[in-house]
């Protein structure tokens, strides 16, 4: 009995790590894959190769791994979703606070102004959720907050079928891992560089304090010693340093891709 036990848990724990195996791998390909898509897609913008800013192997490996474990703990959240669904039913409510009532009405609203700015975010390059759509959106829902207060109704039934909703939720996240992860790098490079364009430093955080992108805002000064009158850097003025490879830093001001050797300039920061 005890061959057949400890047979039984071998076999377990090696299909359990089959699966680890499998799980992880997936992980870091997609992960690579994402993080390299962005960083050809932001530094292809200004026409810079991701390796001429210092965009290495082990460096975006570190960084796309995060995204790939926030994009599998998403995707875990939604099959616990999908089998919690399972035991789901029909559950009615009758909220009778005219309190509470506008302060759902309240939060629908809040709810709907966010998803009109996050799909004017990913419309378009640079797209911008209108303050008037917004504005619109939450003085409609404090208007009919207003109505309700004055009608004075008795109570409201919230019914749903807590199965179809979690099912619903449970698809919606999968959808915008899928969905989300496929055109977020394209998005968020865009993005990024139109704000390095626009003389805005960069800087894109990610677990355990590490950024996964940081563009600084500094000035330069040729390193020999020149008086600004006399110093082409200078007039510059604050420029944006995309990133170098150990010998060499590019820069971007007024329009302008510059290469300039490290050991030719100082750098002072911040601008």
């Amino acid at each position: 009995m005890g061959e057949g036990v400890s047979s039984a848990f071998a076999e377990r724990l090696s299909n359990w790590f089959g699966r680890t195996t499998q799980i992880v791998t997936g992980v870091a390909g997609f992960s690579y894959a994402f993080g390299w898509v962005l960083a050809a897609r932001f530094y292809g913008s200004f026409g810079v190769a991701p390796e001429e800013a210092g965009i290495s192997f082990s460096w975006l490996a570190i960084r796309a791994f995060l995204v790939g474990i926030a994009g599998l703990a998403l995707f875990l959240g939604a099959r616990w979703l999908l089998r919690a669904a399972e035991r789901g039913r029909t559950v009615v409510h009758i909220v009778r606070s005219r309190a509470m009532i506008t302060l759902l009405i309240s939060a629908s609203c809040v709810a709907v102004a966010t998803v009109v700015a996050v799909a004017a975010w990913a419309s378009a390059r640079g797209g911008r959720a209108g303050t008037v759509s917004v504005v619109a959106i939450l003085a409609c829902g404090a208007s009919t907050a207003l109505v309700i207060l004055w009608l004075r109704p008795s109570g409201v039934r919230l019914g749903w079928n807590s199965s179809l909703w979690l099912r619903g939720v449970g698809g919606a996240v999968l959808g915008f891992v899928i969905v989300g992860l496929v055109l977020l790098p394209y998005r968020l490079g865009d993005h990024l560089a139109a704000d390095v364009r626009e003389g805005r430093p960069v800087r894109l955080p990610m677990a355990l304090g590490v950024p996964a992108f940081q563009v600084s805002q500094v000035r330069l000064a040729l390193a020999d010693g020149s008086k600004p009158a006399t110093d082409p850097l200078s007039a510059l003025g604050c420029v944006m340093r995309l990133g170098g490879n150990g010998t060499t830093s590019i820069y971007y001001a007024r329009s302008r891709v510059l290469r300039i050797a490290d050991d030719n300039v100082t750098v002072a920061s911040p601008c």
